[in-house]
């Protein structure tokens, strides 16, 4: 194999493993402002379950809170745990979402 062949090849291993290893990344949006001085923040994780996720966004919700001088009380949340798929299967991640107030 020619040294541009083992270039490309290796790109191509690279490229793969940066898509995999996204793959498995979760995600987490920002505090996002809801109705009547509540706010909402929303995570997916490839990792976790959704009640792992939940506590971590609890976690984050608190933190929010506490930069502020004040705690968080969580008023609702939910979680799904992921479902069955492959890499090539996107939206197969555990998400949970939690609706708080800084009190």
């Amino acid at each position: 194999m020619s040294m541009r062949g083992e270039r490309i090849v290796s790109l191509r291993c690279a490229i793969c493993l940066v898509a995999i290893v996204l793959a498995g990344c979760g995600s987490r949006s920002f505090v996002m402002p809801a109705r009547d001085g509540a706010f909402w923040v929303t995570g997916s994780s490839g990792r976790l379950s959704g009640a792992e996720e939940k506590a971590r966004l609890v976690e984050d919700a608190d933190a929010y809170c506490k930069r502020r001088g004040k705690n968080a009380v969580v008023i609702a949340s939910n979680e799904n745990d992921a479902t069955p798929g492959t890499l090539a299967a996107p939206g197969k991640l555990a998400r949970a979402t939690v609706q708080f107030r800084c009190q």
